[in-house]
């Protein structure tokens, strides 16, 4: 597995705008095209004032900040084994780094650009990359601990329940079954055949000395089933059986194909809450754009969103087809 996606295209393409959120995607995109031996392509986006009169003054300025934009971040780059090229293109953002993505076979945004919510909430710019790139994309938030103190008081004021207040069925014996410290979390959902979404979230944990882990998520309390609620080390209600077989072989199927450690958890909450929950600890999360409920229906219903939202991990968004 030489290629983050499908295609045989070694190029990272980032888009950065100054902001904090874009200087930290930059610094991960050059991690990974140093890793994986890719050139890498760092791109920004101007648009000129649509005014009938522009003083004479005023042309070209919002290509000049663009370029400064680049060359600030270009700096970061200096000494780096690494072949970077730059583009300041005129035009929106979210549209350029969808067409580049075309060629290339990752793009990485900033999950939100200048913004003092920055670390908060989707952008539209990272939201319309998630939703049509036509490669792998990673959406980067602010670093960890400088949320914290706002992701706390948002989760107090929107009253989300933590990780730990939920069941979970692991795959082995754990000491703490919510740290997913040193791992890359791949969320699965059992009804569509995700060979295709763990296998690259596989390639992404190999290529950052990570573990995988897959997650599954169905609340007991839900109306569709009994409302079951088990604690560590019960035995899995007849009803989940099924799902925690099909998590086995995938997860055994996988460590087939790679060197990493393999392993899932089956948590008893809804499949928002667990991703989300896993992003305090992970490495970085990967979630699939097609197929239906919980995890892959990305961007496409709220549960979808809310991971991109709520998740303060990088996380990996992949093109997948819903195997149907």
């Amino acid at each position: 597995m030489d290629h983050i996606s499908g295609n045989e295209v070694s190029r990272v393409v980032v888009g950065v705008d100054g902001s904090e959120h874009s200087e930290r995607a930059f610094d991960m995109a050059l991690t990974i095209a140093r890793r994986r031996q890719y050139s890498l392509k760092v791109i920004t986006t101007y648009t000129e004032p649509g005014y009938e009169y522009i003083p004479p003054s005023m042309h070209g300025m919002a290509r000049e900040q663009a370029q400064r934009d680049l060359d600030d971040v270009l700096v970061r780059a200096e000494g780096v084994e690494v072949e970077v090229s730059s583009q300041a293109i005129e035009g929106d953002a979210a549209g350029v780094l969808t067409a580049e993505s075309s060629q290339a076979a990752l793009v990485v945004v900033g999950k939100r650009g200048r913004s003092r919510f920055a670390g908060r909430f989707l952008g539209s710019v990272s939201a319309s990359v998630a939703a049509y790139s036509r490669c792998p994309s990673l959406i980067v938030p602010e670093d960890r601990g400088s949320e914290e103190h706002l992701e706390t008081q948002f989760s107090r004021l929107s009253g989300q329940r933590e990780l730990t207040e939920f069941g979970v069925i692991p795959s082995e014996e754990l000491d703490d079954a919510t740290d997913f410290s040193g791992s890359v979390v791949v969320g699965v959902d059992v009804d569509v055949d995700p060979a295709e979404l763990v296998l690259q979230a596989a390639q992404y944990a190999e290529g950052h000395d990570a573990t995988l882990i897959l997650v599954s998520a169905q609340p007991f309390s839900s109306s569709l089933w009994l409302p079951i609620s088990p604690i560590y080390g019960a035995e899995i209600p007849d009803l989940r059986q099924g799902v925690a077989t099909r998590l086995a072989e995938v997860a055994n199927h996988v460590a087939e194909q790679t060197k990493i450690p393999v392993s899932w958890r089956f948590f008893d909450a809804s499949p928002a809450d667990a991703l989300a929950g896993a992003s305090q600890t992970a490495h970085a999360v990967v979630v699939g754009t097609r197929g239906r409920g919980g995890f892959t229906g990305l961007l496409l219903g709220s549960v979808s969103q809310a991971v991109l939202n709520r998740a303060v991990a990088p996380v990996l968004v992949i093109p997948t087809t819903s195997g149907r």
